[in-house]
């Protein structure tokens, strides 16, 4: 009997506090809040060895600290940040985002946090000395769906604004000339100062805002929990110390000539490690999406060409949807895709690196299916004919008179299709995949060379390929009398 009394107790009490275990994290499903950032915009977020550090990915641990509940932040494209909170990838977003009304439409804002400002980043020899000599047909850089870039189509005509998918390109594009400014934010922009003498500011800032965490429009729970926590870190002060503390602290000194500076960024710097962690990424992405799409290729090909002769209901069905398939696929970007898969198809997949590999599987296939009904289509029929005579049916004369030669007469058009996949797979940065590409970017984010890791980069890209064509042309030559 007081062993039943005893569990009886155990169960209420465990009923009793039940609900407030539910209640502690009711603003999240899974116990972690998960939020979106692009480490590429320092000091608000970049890389720091494996860690994403900055202003916001600080405030971020503070706000889990306070709300004694686990935070992540997953680094992606900024302009996928929004649509994969409206997908529910993501809880929340916190990557400079300025509040508009226009956003306010995707997604709901926290109270702001941080004020700071749009300013005109200028080559220090350019005859551009205030805003207003921007509207004589100056070309300007802006971030790709930033406030700045917003307002400056405004004021001086789409024309007139270049749009980059990063800030580092922009300025790149600056320091080439091919544009005459870039309108960042003044924190940004301070940075890029330092870390190159030809770079300046124009004294008058181009615009105020303020910055706020990017918040699920149906989790307002979690709205009114992140609210709470900014409020008692601005009444106390740690958002201030925050800000302070990356008050100047990116004053980088670009090595000097193209060996000094390659010494620098990827040497020194450790601009290796992620080149190469990105390259390893890339290397497995292509790997997969090739044995997968070779072999998707190879069935819609079979298929295709089979419902040329059968009279088989199910065959003629198949034939359609691949043809569909293989229409819908080869009509639309490959980035486009990507985002789809990862937004909307696989959007319950946390795995990146397998919603990588499957969206470029399904990519690559539409092409090595039509790259093998070529094959196929370039043997002469008579062998048709005449595996058929000597009694072989339609699958054996397939396996044996047909297949073997379309592969080999398909061998330099399934080259140029792995070597194109191989360098598609640089688009996998945008839903955060540390691809070498993305790679590139880090390193960009810590040192501010966007020519330097951009050109290491397209060499690692250059040498693979090169060494890619190889292979093939020495499989083609043993292929060639075979």
């Amino acid at each position: 009997m007081k062993n039943k009394n005893k569990i009886t107790l155990l169960i209420f009490a465990l009923l009793m506090f039940l609900p407030s275990l539910a209640s502690a994290n009711e603003f999240v499903d899974d116990g972690v809040i998960d939020f979106g950032t692009s480490a590429d915009f320092p000091p608000y977020e970049y890389y720091e060895g494996e860690d994403i550090v900055g202003i916001d990915p600080d405030i971020i641990k503070e706000i889990g600290d306070y709300l004694d509940i686990e935070v992540k932040i997953h680094d992606m494209d900024f302009n996928n940040i929004l649509a994969s909170i409206q997908s529910n990838k993501l809880d929340a977003g916190a990557a400079g985002f300025t509040v508009t009304e226009e956003r306010k439409k995707s997604v709901n804002f926290t109270d702001t946090f941080a004020k700071t400002s749009q300013v005109v980043l200028v080559k220090k020899d350019s005859q551009i000395s205030t805003i207003d000599e921007l509207r004589k047909n100056k070309k300007i850089g802006t971030q790709l769906g930033s406030i700045g870039h917003t307002l400056a189509t405004d004021d001086f005509g789409e024309e007139n604004v270049s749009a980059f998918v990063k800030v580092p390109d922009a300025v790149l594009a600056l320091k080439t000339g091919k544009i005459d400014a870039v309108i960042v934010d003044k924190e940004i922009a301070e940075n890029y100062k330092a870390s190159d003498d030809k770079l300046g500011i124009l004294d008058k800032t181009y615009v105020e805002e303020e910055y706020a965490i990017a918040v699920n429009k149906n989790n307002e729970a979690l709205l009114e929990k992140l609210n709470q926590a900014i409020g008692e870190l601005k009444k106390d002060g740690t958002i201030d110390k925050i800000m302070a503390k990356y008050e100047g602290s990116s004053e980088l000194s670009e090595g000097k000539g193209l060996i000094g500076r390659f010494k620098a960024t990827i040497i020194d710097n450790g601009g290796y490690k992620y080149l190469l962690d990105g390259l390893k990424t890339t290397i497995i992405v292509t790997s997969f999406a090739l044995i997968i799409s070779f072999l998707l290729g190879l069935i819609i090909a079979i298929t295709r060409a089979a419902s040329e002769e059968s009279t088989n209901i199910l065959i003629k069905i198949l034939d359609k949807v691949f043809a569909l398939f293989v229409t819908i696929i080869r009509g639309t970007p490959s980035t486009i895709q990507l985002l789809i898969m990862f937004n909307v198809i696989l959007v319950n997949l946390d795995n990146l690196l397998l919603v990588a590999v499957l969206s470029f599987a399904l990519n690559s296939s539409a092409y090595m299916a039509e790259i093998f009904r070529g094959g196929i289509n370039a043997v002469d029929k008579g062998e048709k004919e005449a595996a058929r005579s000597l009694g072989l049916t339609y699958y054996q004369t397939m396996r044996k008179v047909i297949m073997p030669q379309a592969i080999k007469n398909s061998l330099p058009a399934l080259a140029n299709e792995i070597i194109t996949l191989f360098k598609e797979t640089s688009i996998s940065g945008f839903i955060g995949l540390a691809d070498l590409t993305r790679g590139a970017s880090i390193v960009i984010s810590q040192t501010f060379d966007a020519g330097t890791a951009y050109f290491s980069a397209a060499i690692i890209y250059l040498v693979i390929v090169m060494v890619m064509e190889k292979i093939f042309k020495k499989i083609e030559k043993g292929l060639q009398y075979a």
